[in-house]
């Protein structure tokens, strides 16, 4: 009697471990299952959201548009030419430069695009899309061209700033950087925002185009403060830290640029010339290293 109820002891425990083990299975199926459907929803989306991204339609402007920039109210002229670094500045002192484009191929104008910079680029352009892009589009094609800050963004007295040798207003996740930019401007006629792919890669483009340099530069430099490289006005887009964007690909968030300290690259897949990298929406690492800031545009 009492080798049965040892047999049955043992029957129902085996019988406990088949279920919690076939239990198991179905919530691991499951989970795959959901990841994967997860995953294919992702990548449709992704794609239907890069098709929208056809600037070829939006209508033509006059060309004189981007060789007359127009002044936001309440901003000055400061410096430069319209090709070679229109500088302009708010009541506090804000500098930025316009940035002429076209949605056309011109001998005279860079065309608003995004561009792969290297054959090998880790992340190619064709797999990333932009959040808020649309408007900033019409926008630049119409009026064509638009603003960036001459500078990354720096703080004054714990504010936002685009002013030379202020430091960089790092250690912020990019939903922590477009609410400070938030803060920049109210005035209904300009529109201010963290810089999007196409702003990125047209400044970085031009910059390129009319000043005959290699576009990166790994100079061992101590970082933090802005202002420090120059071309067209534009300060430290080729160098100094890493910037925040507006790109997005599939689920991460795309950051630009290069630093100058060779210990970071060990965290990051690259190639010499690459210029786009992927984290996660809130990564905390390269925010630690105080090499992650940002950089604004401006557009009506």
């Amino acid at each position: 009697m009492k080798n049965k109820k040892i047999k049955i002891l043992v029957l129902i425990i085996i019988g406990l471990v088949l279920i919690k083990e076939t239990y198991g299975y179905i919530k691991n199926a499951n989970s795959i299952y959901k990841f994967k459907r997860e995953s294919e929803m992702m990548f449709s989306d992704f794609d239907e959201r890069i098709k929208k991204e056809d600037i070829t339609s939006i209508k033509e402007y006059n060309i004189e548009s981007s060789k007359e920039p127009y002044i936001p109210e309440e901003f000055i002229y400061i410096e430069g030419e319209w090709n070679t670094g229109f500088v302009i500045q708010d009541q506090n002192e804000n500098q930025y430069v316009w940035v002429p484009c076209t949605n056309k191929e011109s001998d005279e104008i860079v065309k608003l695009n995004k561009y792969n910079f290297c054959d090998n680029s880790f992340i190619d352009k064709n797999e990333c899309v932009d959040e808020e892009y649309e408007e900033f589009l019409i926008s630049t094609i119409q009026n064509g061209g638009f603003y960036i800050s001459r500078f990354e963004i720096g703080k004054e007295d714990n504010h936002p700033v685009s002013k030379k040798e202020k430091e960089i207003f790092d250690g912020l996740n990019r939903t922590e950087a477009m609410s400070i930019i938030d803060e920049m401007y109210s005035n209904n006629n300009i529109k201010c925002s963290l810089i999007n792919g196409y702003a990125y890669d047209t400044a970085l483009y031009w910059i390129k185009q009319t000043n005959n340099i290699e576009v990166f530069n790994f100079e061992n430099k101590e970082l933090i403060y802005t202002g420090r490289n120059s071309y067209n006005n534009i300060f430290d887009l080729t160098d100094n830290v890493f910037e925040l964007t507006l790109e997005t690909s599939y689920d991460t968030v795309i950051i630009r640029g290069m630093i100058n300290e060779y210990e970071f690259m060990d965290f990051v897949t690259i190639t010499e010339e690459d210029s786009r990298f992927s984290i996660l929406q809130d990564e905390n690492f390269f925010t630690d290293q105080n090499v992650l800031g940002f950089r604004t545009i401006l557009y009506k």
